[in-house]
């Protein structure tokens, strides 16, 4: 072993007659990183997740979290359901939770942009 690795069973053995304040300070940027590193990019990758479940509306192309593209006909936030148009030429259609909703592939407002 090298370095800090090396040292770390040496500043325990230190600390364990010294006051709970040191041992306290040595945990604290193990708590900071793993706040920064882990639950901070979690958070904001849940805050585009519903923002993305809250844009959701007729006529967006998606991807389920199953692999299913769809068109969605209509959404239900209430009771957390998105129907989707699978086959056109069928008339295919899936009632799946907004959760099973992986990505928006294409908004409908995209979709109005690009024909022009």
């Amino acid at each position: 072993m090298s370095g800090l690795v090396a040292e770390l069973p040496l500043v325990f053995a230190q600390d364990a007659n010294g006051s709970p304040w040191s041992m306290f300070l040595l945990f604290v940027p193990i708590v900071l990183l793993f706040y920064f590193m882990i639950l901070m990019p979690q958070q904001q990758q849940e805050k585009k997740r519903r923002a993305m479940m809250d844009a959701l509306k007729k006529n967006d192309k998606v991807l389920t979290s199953g692999g299913i593209y769809g068109t969605v006909i209509s959404v239900d936030a209430k009771n957390d359901k998105v129907v989707l148009r699978v086959d056109d030429e069928r008339g295919v259609k899936l009632g799946i939770t907004m959760s099973s909703v992986a990505r928006v592939l294409e908004t409908s407002g995209e979709k109005s942009t690009e024909s022009t």
